[in-house]
């Protein structure tokens, strides 16, 4: 009877035992599944690991001028919709194809054996809240909106990040072209990092531009209080904002070059003050009293210069400003310490802060009858060719209601630049019907054509010949400049086109 009552214990013990062996809980599976897109279209499901068994539902859009070809990888259906049950890793990509010949209504002309179409063009709404990707069959086939308008400039960085201004809710200083915000978005738009360039004695205005080491500099203006604006002959009754540069480190946030304009000025009204010379003779300085030839609205207003573009030559680590209200290009040494900046020695042309360079309108010298290139410009940009330094920029030319792109040879920049006569004109662009009197730009492309934003109208592209290749109108948008990149190019290639 015992071994028997043993042998019942020993039985149960053992079906327990089985029996916990196989109540273990099934172990979760989750498989990787990676989806993706050509250019040219968009996928509403986004890559991830999903629990195996999930049902996804997959559907493909395809942008203006794109038409959806299908998915491939591991799952092939012309379907735009697919159904997914996820019992494997899966890789899943929709491809889009551009539709031949399709135009949208904004191309007025293309011609297709002579655009640049290695890139695409960065199309930046004036001081709105949006800009976008342009293709030259007027796709727009990336787009960005924002909650802030737009202060003018606005970059895609290597990164496929954006570099812009913005504007600030209740600036203080309140010029066409104010913004007070400087910010990186990532490629979706969320915002990176920011830095707050405004208060009641300056704000960040117009342009900016991204430094090789990473830097930011930024246009500012700047107060100078009505006594010391009148101290040297000024006719203003209000204060007045001169240009100042800012070189913002944001890894730090903070301010580690500047370059102010005042500090460099010369005049013939008051002998009592440094400042005091012949702007004739002292070219490399900035005669202040051409400010009261009141060529602008704004200068009454206390708006003396407005410059509304810079550009930066890494090569001879330069800095080119385009100072609408002079009608002017300066050139200034990016070299100096901020010490020196403020000064007419150091750097490595021992100028300091003064002038390297400059033309566009010999009135700005004292002569009112003197002649004159420029009649407001925009955009400068530097062109390397060959070793050559060039300058490209618009010129607004109000007076003649007839803008242009001009190209210019610049003569070597250096200590000793002779100031006074004009560089060599190497090409001119203009039409009939191109002008617009405000903002408006020109940029090189890398086949030699150029781009022109024609503010109050859109787009030209331009042969070296001047022959017109395209021409994209926006409809009653106002356009602040337009900006080419490579579809080779990180700053595509890192938005995923």
């Amino acid at each position: 009877m015992r071994n028997y009552l043993r042998l019942i214990v020993n039985l149960f013990i053992a079906v327990m035992v089985i029996a916990c062996d196989n109540d273990d809980t099934p172990k979760e599976i989750y498989y990787t599944v990676t989806v993706t897109s050509d250019p040219g279209g968009t996928v509403d499901v986004e890559s991830g690991k999903y629990l195996e068994g999930t049902s996804l539902s997959l559907t493909a859009t395809a942008l203006e001028g794109f038409e959806f070809g299908g998915w491939t990888g591991d799952l092939n259906s012309p379907s735009k919709t697919l159904s997914v049950t996820v019992n494997q890793a899966l890789e899943i990509n929709a491809t889009f194809n551009q539709i031949e010949n399709s135009l949208n209504e904004n191309v007025l002309e293309l011609n297709k054996d002579l655009v640049d179409s290695s890139g695409y063009i960065f199309a930046i709404e004036s001081g709105q809240n949006t800009c976008y990707l342009l293709d030259h069959s007027g796709n727009k086939i990336y787009n960005w909106e924002f909650d802030a308008n737009l202060g003018q400039d606005i970059e895609i960085t290597p990164e496929g990040n954006l570099l812009g201004l913005f504007q600030i809710e209740t600036p203080q200083i309140v010029f066409g072209g104010q913004s007070g915000l400087v910010r990186m978005l990532d490629s979706e738009g969320t915002l990176i990092w920011e830095y707050v360039l405004a208060s009641e004695n300056e704000i960040a205005h117009h342009d900016l531009t991204l430094l090789p080491n990473g830097n930011i500099l930024v246009l500012v203006w700047e107060r100078i209080p009505n006594e010391e604006a009148v101290a040297v002959g000024l006719n203003n009754t209000t204060d007045i904002f001169t240009e100042k540069i800012v070189e913002i480190n944001p890894n730090t946030d903070s301010i580690v070059w500047e370059w102010r304009s005042w500090e460099h000025i010369v005049q013939n009204h008051n002998e009592n003050l440094d400042s005091f010379g012949d702007p004739n003779i002292l070219k490399n300085k900035i005669n202040i009293l051409y400010a009261n030839s009141s060529v602008h609205p704004f200068v009454e207003d206390g708006d003396i210069m407005h410059a509304n573009g810079l550009d930066y030559l890494p090569e001879q680590d330069i800095i080119a400003l385009s100072i609408n209200f002079f009608s002017e290009v300066w050139i200034i040494d990016h070299s100096t310490t901020t010490e020196e900046a403020k000064t007419d020695e150091g750097g490595q042309f021992n100028r300091g802060g003064d002038l390297l360079y400059r033309f566009g309108n010999q009135k700005v010298f004292g002569d009112a009858n003197a002649s004159h290139i420029f009649d407001f410009n925009h955009h400068p940009t530097f062109i390397r060719n060959e070793g050559n330094t060039n300058l490209l920029i618009f010129n607004n030319n109000e007076i003649a209601q007839r803008s242009s792109a001009m190209e210019f040879s610049l003569p070597e920049i250096n200590g000793s630049t002779s100031i006074g006569s004009n560089p060599t004109l190497n090409f001119e662009f203009t039409d009939d019907s191109l002008f617009h009197p405000r903002i408006s730009g020109a940029y090189r492309l890398p086949n030699g054509n150029t781009l022109i934003c024609e503010g109050d109208f859109g787009y030209w592209e331009v042969t070296d010949q001047g022959e017109i290749v395209w021409k994209y109108q926006g409809q009653g948008t106002s356009f602040w400049r337009g900006i080419f990149y490579p579809k080779d190019g990180p700053e595509i290639l890192n938005l995923g086109l």
